[in-house]
């Protein structure tokens, strides 16, 4: 009777797990090999011949400079990103997990507008913003502050704005999340014991909290290095990273292998950032 019931039980999680199986296989598995294929040039053809394949395109990436430096200008952007979203979100994270205001649903819609509102259109708003003849230079030449429009657009300063403002939210979410854990008594206790309010979120909240924070950085840190339509419109011609390189590789060098081997880069180095941070944090639950 109790096999019966644990094979039961078993066929049951299997059914559940099914569909979930399935859209991982057919979204992410498959698209994957073939991305994999399509880097060694390995041909399109059943039965496929798993000899005929090369390394050159991979020979190629790691010999060119040009390549290794858009590789590191992306991950810089990413770290970059989300080291200034962490900073920015932290209070705004705090105040709405701690605050019994009658505002914080208006604080949580304005918090939540970035995925209201979409990257394209946000985008779009930057550049109305920060172009030279938008409202920041409007604003200094109206005012005489300068006399000539400063250039606000296309370059780091630009891809940075935008880039934290599209990913605050994904920021602010995790660690709310882990603070609204955190016994307010705690840091009662701290205060308690003469430690100050710098003292008290350095060495009781900050902790407690790092694992929101790592979440936050990891989340933002992936969707900057995959970012294509910020970069390209805020960015301009100067500026470059990878999925941007991906594109010119497909619509102008018409190199797609090439292109698959980048995407191939950018997904390895982004699952083994992932796999490190979550062994770093196994085990750091809150107490």
């Amino acid at each position: 009777m109790g096999g019966s019931r644990q094979t039961l039980g078993r066929g049951a999680a299997w059914l559940l797990l099914g569909p979930v199986l399935a859209i991982i296989f057919v979204g992410y598995v498959l698209p994957g090999l073939a991305l994999l294929a399509m880097s060694l040039e390995v041909p399109f053809r059943w039965p496929t011949v798993f000899d005929a394949f090369t390394f050159r395109h991979y020979e190629r990436l790691l010999t060119d400079i040009y390549y290794a430096r858009i590789l590191g200008y992306t991950l810089a952007m990413g770290a970059i990103v989300s080291a200034i979203t962490a900073v920015a979100a932290f209070p705004i994270a705090y105040y709405l997990a701690r605050t019994r205001s009658r505002l914080t649903s208006f604080y949580s819609v304005l918090t939540f507008t970035p995925l209201a509102v979409g990257m394209n259109m946000l985008t779009l708003g930057w550049m109305v913003i920060l172009g030279r003849t938008g409202f920041i230079n409007a604003l200094l030449t109206g005012s005489g502050v300068i006399s000539d429009p400063l250039q606000l657009l296309y370059g780091w300063s630009s891809v940075i704005i935008g880039m934290v403002h599209v990913t605050f939210t994904f920021m602010v979410l995790p660690i709310e999340a882990v603070i609204r854990q955190i016994d307010p008594a705690l840091e009662k206790a701290a205060r308690t014991l003469g430690a100050g309010p710098i003292k008290t979120f350095v060495q009781v909240i900050l902790p407690l909290s790092m694992q929101g924070v790592a979440a936050g950085f990891l989340i933002v840190f992936l969707q900057v290095c995959g970012a294509f339509v910020l970069p390209l419109l805020l960015g301009g011609q100067g500026f470059t990273m990878v999925p941007i390189s991906i594109w010119e590789q497909i619509t102008v060098s018409s190199d797609k292998p090439f292109a698959a081997v980048l995407s191939v880069a950018l997904i390895a180095i982004s699952i083994a950032i992932m796999t490190l941070q979550l062994r770093i944090m196994r085990g750091k639950d809150l107490v």
